[in-house]
């Protein structure tokens, strides 16, 4: 069930920052709006799949620089996960996330943790 939440909280986090300008996209499910609700699903399931799986392995690999770049490396992390995530719904039907360039993507990097992180205090699906 934490799972579930964790992957809502996401979903809403990208929904979030893709109203705000920072040249970030959800394409797909125009036409009904369950259909764009499960389009934002998917793209909260994907990146709560590449949190939970690939960013410790990422963490661990980025130690030493992480160390010596008192924790700010993190944030290129979490563009990273981005950007593959991005990458990665090019290859599923009728979902797809745009990002823009290094910086903005950063900062919707920066936005998608902070939205996901309080909405997960509020769902308790953090504990």
């Amino acid at each position: 069930m934490k799972f579930v939440l964790r992957v809502a909280a996401m979903a809403v986090a990208v929904w979030i920052t893709t109203l705000l300008p920072l040249e970030i996209a959800v394409v797909g499910g125009e036409d009904e709006w369950w259909k764009r609700v499960l389009v934002f699903g998917a793209v909260g399931l994907l990146l709560q799949l590449m949190n939970q799986i690939v960013k410790p392995v990422l963490t661990v690999i980025a130690l030493p620089i992480t160390i010596l770049t008192l924790g700010l490396f993190m944030l290129v992390v979490n563009w990273f996960i981005l950007w593959v995530a991005a990458w990665l719904t090019e290859y599923i039907p009728e979902v797809h996330l745009e990002i823009g360039g290094f910086w903005l993507t950063l900062l919707a990097a920066i936005v998608i943790s902070i939205v996901s992180s309080i909405v997960n205090g509020i769902t308790g699906s953090k504990d």
